[in-house]
């Protein structure tokens, strides 16, 4: 009964900020509901498709959807086990794409897209930059490093 009651009390205390318009309240983090991908490299293409999707959108909602689909993907790929000499480099990078879509989620509550885009395409940016680090260069292979 007293949790019920607490629960009232905080519903009550926080109907004033649910009910201004632009915030989005989730109920947990999308990391903490999402398993670890078995298949990181499907899980990338799916990522990929769902980028292309969400760049061509002319809508908030359809943009908002692929987005969402993209931090579901992506904290699957967090939940991966990297090989340890990777694991460090490969989770900054995927940090630092899910803190860019957390960017575009919060242009799209304000019903932003031009400002959605333009953040969605930073994801780009850093895909680019982290997938160096994954494949080595040829010269890599030969003289390591």
């Amino acid at each position: 009964m007293k949790r019920l009651s607490l629960f009232a009390l905080i519903l009550v205390l926080s109907g004033g900020l649910l009910l201004q318009p632009g915030y989005v309240v989730a109920e947990e983090p999308v990391a903490a509901a999402v398993a670890a991908t078995t298949d990181v490299e499907a899980t990338m293409k799916k990522i990929g498709f769902n980028f292309k999707q969400a760049m061509q959108a002319t809508e908030v909602s359809v943009m908002q959807e692929k987005v969402l689909a993209m931090s579901e993907l992506v904290a699957s790929v967090q939940a991966y086990q990297f090989t340890p000499e990777k694991q460090a480099v490969f989770q900054q990078g995927l940090d630092k794409v899910a803190a860019q879509l957390t960017l575009v989620q919060s242009a799209l509550a304000k019903q932003d897209l031009a400002t959605a885009k333009q953040l969605l395409g930073e994801v780009d940016s850093l895909k680019k930059q982290y997938h160096k680090e994954r494949s080595p260069s040829f010269w890599q292979l030969i003289f390591g490093g």
